[in-house]
């Protein structure tokens, strides 16, 4: 890994997103945003198993992890798409390199609130007030790596239209992995601590569940425990 990228990836979003542009470094970029990606997404995703303790800390600091590289594969081509269709000329090298520095730059972003979930935790935060506080970080963490997409595709409202279009693909598609790989905290109560639950509908029909749930209305074939 590369400690100047690290450092640009933190602080100079802009000159990371021109980098991706060019087709020198592209490699070294990209192999320092995969081992971005791996330790920061580990070491939240490890806080958030130590909610349960025990296997759950290993089994969400792998989890995390391949969630959001999964997601990338997944997402790339649409994002690629997407700003092609918005008029956006882009090579996909340049975005492929900028859908990785963005996922690494939200995953540091991770690891250094780490330290406040795991505060959380540590003062006792029930189990829905941590994941509460799990999705805040979260959606920090996604705006620092939407701040970049938009540096590198420029500063239009095509372009701002185009990089929120790639955000809420990104959203779909990582809700869509977390929920297939889900628990992550994991419930203390629970006797055995699964890697996957069986499946259970989808991350959608969760999210439906939910607003109804919050609303007061409770489906009667509804499970209890959440998404994490």
């Amino acid at each position: 890994m590369s400690a100047r990228i690290v450092a640009a990836l933190l602080r100079d979003p802009k000159e990371v997103a021109e980098q991706c542009k060019r087709s020198e470094g592209l490699g070294e970029l990209a192999l320092t945003s995969i081992g971005c990606i791996l330790l920061g997404a580990a070491v939240f995703g490890g806080i958030a198993g130590s909610f349960r303790g025990g296997l759950q800390i290993g089994f969400s600091s792998i989890k995390l992890p391949l969630a959001l590289l999964a997601t990338l594969v997944v997402s790339v081509p649409a994002f690629f798409a997407l700003t092609i269709g918005f008029g956006q000329p882009s090579k996909f090298r340049t975005i492929a390199a900028l859908s990785l520095a963005a996922s690494a730059r939200g995953a540091l972003v991770l690891a250094g609130a780490a330290p406040l979930l795991w505060f959380g935790v540590d003062r006792g935060l029930s189990y829905h007030a941590a994941v509460l506080l799990a999705t805040a970080l979260y959606l920090v963490a996604g705006l620092a790596a939407w701040a970049l997409i938009l540096h590198g595709l420029g500063g239009s409202l095509r372009a701002f239209v185009a990089s929120v279009a790639c955000g809420v693909v990104f959203v779909g598609v990582l809700g869509q992995t977390a929920w297939m790989l889900r628990p992550f905290f994991g419930r203390p109560a629970q006797v055995s601590v699964p890697f996957v639950r069986a499946r259970e509908g989808s991350f959608a029909d969760a999210l439906v569940r939910s607003s109804r749930s919050a609303a007061g209305i409770y489906d009667v074939d509804s499970s209890p425990e959440t998404s994490q």
